[in-house]
């Protein structure tokens, strides 16, 4: 089964960036129930009269080369695991069992720099999302050689009424125990325990006879067995968050809004109905005005195909054109406008090296699409990849625009989490055979 890969461009999506601590193997996602792909695409006249076949004027001749191997679409589900249910032996905060909208699982790791970056932002997300409930459990990775013995402190703590200011005593203190030894480590925690006024005779035997280290192997057990990437990992109600999207507040935010929006999902990809020689032209409605944009199934069918068929479902209705930056490019295509919003599946293959023209429209595999706005584009795209890995930015050229190049330009320079210029919407789209 594909994993779902969050195919957003390090450079278009400003978010916080925390490391994690992983050594175990990725979860397997569990399909989730959502509508089937099936229903053929609505065309109609578009309201613009478009130069069929013509470029921008200006605009050098693009050579369109049909990929040698068609892509594929596959359905990729959310990652749902089967975790244990909240019971009275976990530490929990934020709204109460009854109450909570949707509960976070938190597996965590006490000496794992990630997690103590979390701890922080976790409890600010707590704060202002008071309809969320927090669980926490402990997940000691084995080359954290003091993590265990820190889990049990919690623990010890929570056993007389302070688990969670232990928490964030033992997360804050981080620098000063992770680089002790056992020992030096074990008498830092009774300091923290009498910082806290806690039975000190208490806390050191129950630290010493290993009365909570059942408890804390037994929760590292159930991370391992749901196959956890690493710590922090957290699960809201059923589904495992993607660190690969990024540790910050905006990403959990974003994430929640997308599990909100899932029965929107196609349970399945969609049916081949394009063909390379067909001719399609797509009139993007947007609050600026209407962008036509001839489409290029010769260049790459599949991701044209899919194009088609979201198109025909108004699965892009509302989207906001969340990154847009002046002679480079406008990003669009999530109806949650979470940034993370995908349609159930993921279309790979057919790529190409990218290319600068102005007005050239991309679409990456989760359905998402840009458009390049200037001279500027190309520069951009093929270095910010270097620092992923990747010798060059390659994606689906699936059409190229030949009347709103104007409206282009209208549309308001905006980027995630940028709260000062509200972002354009992409309305409508409007399909037609010429």
């Amino acid at each position: 089964m594909r994993t779902i890969k969050w195919e957003l461009i390090g450079m278009l999506v400003l978010v916080l960036g925390l490391s994690a601590c992983g050594n175990t193997p990725q979860a397997t996602p569990t399909p989730t129930l959502a509508p089937t792909a099936t229903s053929a695409p609505v065309l109609e006249t578009p309201t613009v009269a478009p130069m069929q076949g013509a470029a921008l004027p200006g605009a050098e001749p693009l050579i369109i080369t049909t990929p040698e191997t068609l892509g594929a679409c596959e359905a990729a589900p959310l990652p749902v695991v089967d975790v244990r249910p909240p019971n009275a032996e976990d530490w929990g905060k934020g709204a109460s069992a009854e109450k909570a909208a949707y509960t976070i699982i938190e597996y965590s790791d006490f000496q794992c720099p990630g997690c103590s970056g979390m701890a922080a932002v976790l409890d600010l997300y707590i704060k202002e999302h008071p309809e969320v409930r927090l669980i926490y459990r402990h997940f000691p990775l084995d080359f954290h050689s003091l993590a265990q013995l820190a889990a049990q402190a919690a623990e010890a703590a929570g056993a007389q009424g302070k688990f969670w200011e232990m928490h964030d005593l033992i997360f804050n203190s981080q620098a000063e125990w992770s680089v002790l030894t056992e020992e030096g480590a074990r008498a830092k925690m009774s300091e923290y325990a009498a910082s806290l006024a806690l039975d000190i005779t208490r806390f050191e035997r129950e630290l010493a006879d290993g009365t909570y280290l059942e408890k804390v192997q037994s929760q590292y057990q159930e991370g391992a067995m749901m196959g956890l990437p690493g710590t922090p990992s957290f699960i809201f109600d059923d589904v495992l968050f993607p660190s690969d999207i990024g540790l910050s507040y905006e990403s959990l935010a974003e994430f929640a809004n997308l599990l909100a929006n899932r029965d929107k999902f196609f349970q399945s990809a969609p049916e081949m109905t394009v063909a390379a020689a067909d001719k399609y032209i797509a009139t993007l409605t947007t609050s600026q005005g209407d962008i036509v944009v001839e489409l290029l199934p010769e260049s790459a069918p599949t991701h044209v195909n899919s194009f088609v068929f979201l198109a025909g479902q108004q699965w892009y209705d509302g989207s906001e054109f969340f990154f847009v930056q002046s002679d480079f490019v406008a990003v669009t295509g999530d109806p949650t406008n979470t940034t993370l919003g995908y349609p159930g599946y993921y279309c790979s293959g057919e790529e190409r090296e990218f290319h600068g023209q102005t007005g050239l429209m991309w679409m990456m595999g989760n359905g998402q699409f840009f458009i390049t706005l200037g001279a500027t584009a190309y520069e951009n795209m093929v270095t910010a990849p270097r620092a992923q890995g990747s010798a060059t930015a390659q994606f689906a050229l699936i059409g190229r625009v030949t009347q709103g190049v104007e409206v282009l330009k209208k549309l308001a320079v905006h980027s995630p989490y940028d709260a000062t210029t509200p972002a354009d919407t992409l309305e409508t789209i409007t399909l037609a055979r010429p």
